[in-house]
């Protein structure tokens, strides 16, 4: 179940999310851009990671160089993005 914070977020641009930031102090801004930024890049690549899992081309092979299993790729693939 999605909450609607992760829905919220998932809909904002990158600029918008900034935008936002901008409203706050020099240091509360260097926060949160670096949390931003942090949040971003899992949720791309998470989102990334499910759709290589339901494609032939990342199999249990692939998988095993990365040295994960099966399940605990997508385990990581289903957390969200603020999760670590």
């Amino acid at each position: 179940m999605k909450t609607s914070f992760e829905g919220d977020f998932n809909r904002m641009s990158h600029h918008e999310a900034l935008a936002l930031i901008a409203s706050y102090g020099p240091k509360r801004q260097r926060s949160l851009r670096q949390t931003l930024a942090l949040w971003l890049g899992r949720r791309k690549e998470r989102q990334q990671m499910r759709r290589d899992l339901k494609t032939i081309g990342f199999n249990d092979a692939v998988l095993e160089d990365c040295g994960m299993t099966r399940q605990e790729a997508e385990k990581e693939a289903s957390k969200y993005f603020w999760q670590a």
